[in-house]
């Protein structure tokens, strides 16, 4: 079994493949065929938020989503000690600030790892392209 994640999704992409009538699903279900998949950071404490709040149908159990975020991404990877601690400084360096810093904290455990990260928040793009991450868009 591999040991580390082939593609790290942020939020945006975890839930595109999470939930099947999301408009991104198929299309970051191509972008992660055959590749082992982790989630960057606190990016899996943010799509549990989500599943676990999506409105009618599409809302899964705390414990299915926990279930899903654990089957679909099994090399999830957390944002390393050291990098934690310097992440105020090199977001500052950047230029990242107020709400995009939770982008800038996902780019770091993406870059830290050394992944690609998969986002389809082209919001995130210029955080992402600050701070120096691989991405793919979908």
């Amino acid at each position: 079994m591999p040991t580390s994640a082939d593609l790290l999704l942020d939020t945006s992409a975890a839930v595109a493949l999470l939930v099947e009538d999301n408009t991104a699903h198929l299309a970051v279900q191509t972008a992660c065929a055959g590749a082992v998949l982790g989630l960057a950071g606190h990016a899996s404490t943010e799509t549990y938020s989500v599943l676990t709040r999506l409105p009618g149908p599409n809302r899964l159990t705390p414990p299915a989503a926990a279930r899903a975020i654990r089957t679909a991404f099994p090399r999830s990877v957390s944002l390393p000690e050291e990098t934690a601690r310097t992440a105020v400084d090199v977001l500052a360096d950047a230029g990242v600030s107020g709400g995009a810093v939770y982008d800038g904290l996902v780019a770091l455990c993406a870059r830290t790892a050394g992944v690609t990260l998969l986002s389809c928040d082209r919001r995130a793009m210029v955080t992402y392209a600050a701070l120096g991450v691989a991405v793919a868009v979908v």
